[in-house]
């Protein structure tokens, strides 16, 4: 186990950065993907989904990501693994429940109901794309995280012991 022995105000300036990379990493890859596929004939239509996806992680990261990496770090296990599974279960979670391919939208066990005429690969997809920006999230939060704790735990390069 790795400890981090930081001041408080160094975990708060590990917490906002984590927090600002957990929402700006997957809000520029859906950005670019759109702006990059439509060959920049889109741009309004990116930056809005760029936008949108970063309230959207950013909710992610102060609600779930943030004071789950508070209390890994207080129990001494901050590992990367849990990160990569609780943001892609919940970027997985959001599509699921939020958002329908047919756009007719709905909770979850109203569209279940009609399981017998529901096109499942459609859904399926959208499903797993978003667990990959969950997945996304939650390793840039990890890996800013423990980076900034870290630095706060390694001398710095010009900090030389002087013996005489």
């Amino acid at each position: 186990m790795t400890s981090f022995p930081a001041s408080p105000g160094r975990r708060a300036v590990a917490a906002i950065l984590a927090v600002f990379a957990a929402a700006l990493l997957p809000s520029l890859v859906i950005g670019g993907l759109i702006a990059g596929l439509s060959l920049g004939q889109e741009v309004g239509t990116a930056a809005l989904a760029a936008a949108l996806m970063f309230v959207l992680a950013f909710a992610h990261a102060v609600a779930v990501l943030l004071p789950m990496g508070l209390v890994l770090l207080s129990s001494g296990r901050l590992r990367w693994v849990w990160f990569a599974l609780v943001g892609a279960g919940l970027g997985a979670l959001a599509m699921a429940t939020c958002a329908w391919p047919d756009g007719s939208g709905g909770a979850l066990m109203s569209q279940l109901s009609s399981a017998g005429n529901f096109d499942w690969a459609s859904y399926a997809f959208p499903v797993l794309v978003a667990a990959g920006f969950g997945l996304m999230a939650g390793l840039a939060f990890h890996a800013v995280f423990r980076a900034v704790l870290a630095g706060a735990a390694a001398p710095s390069p010009g900090a030389q012991q002087r013996t005489g």
